[in-house]
């Protein structure tokens, strides 16, 4: 193996500190966001979180906005994950399928409840964003999937977009809901999504 060049070295750890500056960034508008909100939250707010000199912020984001779409990126990338990963299990059935994957949303909803509530105390700020649909590659992959199910004769011959609006969306308004209960309720929020999305699959079948 052939040594690296102190050039490349010094690039390496150059890129290393700037991928913790960013993430440090990141963490301090979760929090900042969560706290007083998108409105009330500043630029200087965020930095205030770090260690990091005021300036080192606009090397990585244009202005609030692009940190909290950065954020919201990041959020529902992790959370589309969690759940497709369920979704694409080809061990269970399609409806032990769709209850894992709610379960695994719900736990992270849980698990992440500083984040979540970052989602659900700006959601009207996120409707409003250019270019931005919060639930839209969550919708398009659950299409995806309920495609191939309807393909397998697991699924109807129906709107199936349609259906992955409202699914989708119900799983988000549920585990809203469910986080502000003490405790949360995983289970009882797992149970009537699934029962829910599976009662929807028996009468649609029946249009």
């Amino acid at each position: 193996m052939n040594p690296r060049t102190p050039g490349e070295a010094n690039g390496g750890r150059r890129e290393e500190r700037k991928a913790q500056n960013r993430t440090k960034l990141l963490e301090a508008a979760r929090k900042v966001f969560s706290e007083k909100g998108y409105g009330a939250a500043t630029a200087r707010d965020i930095v205030r979180e770090t260690d990091l000199a005021t300036g080192t912020f606009y090397n990585y984001f244009k202005d609030k906005q692009d940190v909290f779409m950065a954020l919201l990126d990041q959020m529902g990338e992790r959370g589309r994950a969690i759940a497709r990963a369920q979704r694409l299990d080809p061990g269970h059935t399609m409806e032990e399928r769709v209850y894992n994957a709610f379960r695994a949303y719900f736990e992270w909803a849980v698990e992440e409840s500083d984040t979540f509530e970052l989602f659900r105390r700006n959601a009207g700020v996120i409707a409003f964003l250019p270019d931005r649909e919060p639930f839209e590659l969550g919708t398009s992959e659950l299409l995806e999937d309920m495609t191939e199910w309807a393909k397998a004769g697991d699924m109807p011959e129906v709107d199936l977009e349609m259906f992955a609006v409202a699914v989708v969306g119900m799983g988000f308004q549920v585990a809203t809901h469910m986080v502000e209960r003490h405790p949360p309720d995983i289970e009882g929020a797992t149970r009537f999504c699934t029962r829910m999305f599976m009662g929807a699959v028996r009468t649609l079948a029946d249009v």
